[in-house]
């Protein structure tokens, strides 16, 4: 049902109208002003004149990242210009505009007041067309959150998602330059790390192609423009090889080989908040044009892909333990199976039961047919065998174990 209200949506707003349909998500919010615009400054931020006090306002649009302009302090993104280009087309000088939003002090960086912006049309007589969705419908914009302001979230969500699939906007894989490695098949998972250190969060940026991929001065980034990171020369990924690069401070290539370090202070990537009011990140890798070339978006929503491994990763045996204490979760334990006929990899999924969570680490790949073992007591890592290094039990405080994706998806769960 979804898909049919996107694909009505789109066909609507190319004849330059906001949907009927979405209004309902527009009743979330409260319109606080309203405005002519004065200037487009680049893709999601423009200068309106507001009408009740007669001032001068940055507004930043809610829902998307545009990427930046060229500025004398600063260069530009690939696709800068075009979004401009495009917001100035959709907001000519002189429009009318209502600004709304959940919260009427909401503001984000450099001050901006935070907005939807709803554009008055004519033919109706109404403010009834969203211009981030529009830019976003065109593809000239990153999903992007903001916890206290998500009430639009999931709408923005699955129009960027439809322009991913077209193609168009940014997601041109050779917008900005030529398709280089156009053979080159990367899988990126995200592993964020709640209570913990910047270094316990980390991207994982792995070859499942069949042919060698240089990723040489390719960027790593986040839907903001906080997290970004350049591969260094020689970042060479053979089949199946691949790279972490955690969000804090460290030295490359420890306390594992494939170990990089994007350089922040503090963790990047929130705790995902689910529909209506979606909350999530994602991860862009980008090649040395500024192309992007994959991405991976959390959470998962009602249009997200199929279960991964549907049927495939299964818990194969549990143990719940004997006797008590630390002698009980020595003997806890689940081990998963592979029943596909293809290796599968878990890096950055996580084994949940009750209110103890066990991150798996990067690496952790079954081949067909083999196993991966939790043990909640304490013990030294193997490739096979992992241990939560606890002394208090686990499994019996919950009636479940499962195994959740790092776009969170359930991808099997076990009772007892």
């Amino acid at each position: 049902m979804r898909r049919t209200i996107a694909v009505l949506s789109a066909i609507a707003l190319v004849l330059g109208l906001a949907p009927a349909s979405q209004a309902s998500e527009w009743d979330r919010v409260q319109a606080w002003e309203t405005a002519s615009v004065l200037r487009v400054v680049d893709g999601d931020t423009v200068i309106v004149r507001d009408d009740a006090t007669n001032q001068r306002q940055r507004i930043r649009l809610l829902g998307i990242n545009a990427p930046e302009i060229d500025t004398a302090i600063k260069g530009g993104q690939c696709g800068g210009a075009q979004a401009k280009a495009e917001l100035e087309s959709i907001l000519p000088v002189g429009s009318r505009l209502r600004l709304a939003s959940v919260d009427q002090n909401s503001k984000g960086s450099n001050n901006r007041p935070q907005r939807v912006a709803l554009l008055f049309n004519p033919a109706t007589n109404q403010y009834d067309l969203d211009v981030a969705w529009a830019m976003a419908e065109r593809g000239w914009g990153i999903w992007f959150t903001v916890a206290r302001e998500a009430a639009m979230s999931q709408k923005y969500r699955d129009v960027i998602a439809d322009a991913q699939l077209r193609q168009v906007g940014i997601w041109q894989p050779n917008l900005c330059g030529e398709l280089e490695q156009p053979d080159a098949n990367i899988e990126l998972r995200i592993s964020r790390a709640p209570g913990g250190k910047a270094n316990d969060e980390w991207v994982e940026v792995r070859n499942i192609g069949a042919t060698d991929v240089d990723i040489t001065d390719w960027l790593l980034r986040d839907s903001g423009n906080q997290g970004w990171f350049r591969f260094p020369g020689g970042s060479v990924l053979t089949p199946g090889e691949y790279r972490v690069v955690h969000t804090g401070v460290g030295t490359p290539g420890t306390p594992n080989p494939r170990d990089l370090y994007a350089g922040h202070t503090g963790r990047i990537y929130p705790e995902p908040g689910r529909e209506p009011n979606l909350v999530g990140d994602g991860a862009y890798l980008l090649d040395r044009y500024g192309n992007y070339r994959f991405w991976r978006q959390y959470p998962c929503t009602n249009e997200c892909d199929q279960i991964p491994h549907a049927g495939a990763i299964q818990i194969d045996d549990f143990s719940l333990g004997k006797k008590r204490g630390a002698a009980r979760a020595a003997t806890q334990w689940v081990r998963f199976i592979n029943r596909g006929t293809e290796q599968i990899c878990l890096d950055g999924y996580r084994v949940v039961s009750g209110t103890s969570t066990y991150r798996i680490k990067p690496g952790t790949c079954l081949p067909a047919g083999g196993t991966w073992s939790l043990r909640v007591g304490n013990g030294v890592d193997t490739e096979s065998v992992a241990f939560m290094n606890r002394n208090a039990p686990v499994f019996w405080l919950s009636s479940s174990i499962r195994l959740i994706s790092d776009r969170e998806q359930t991808v099997f769960e076990r009772f007892w």
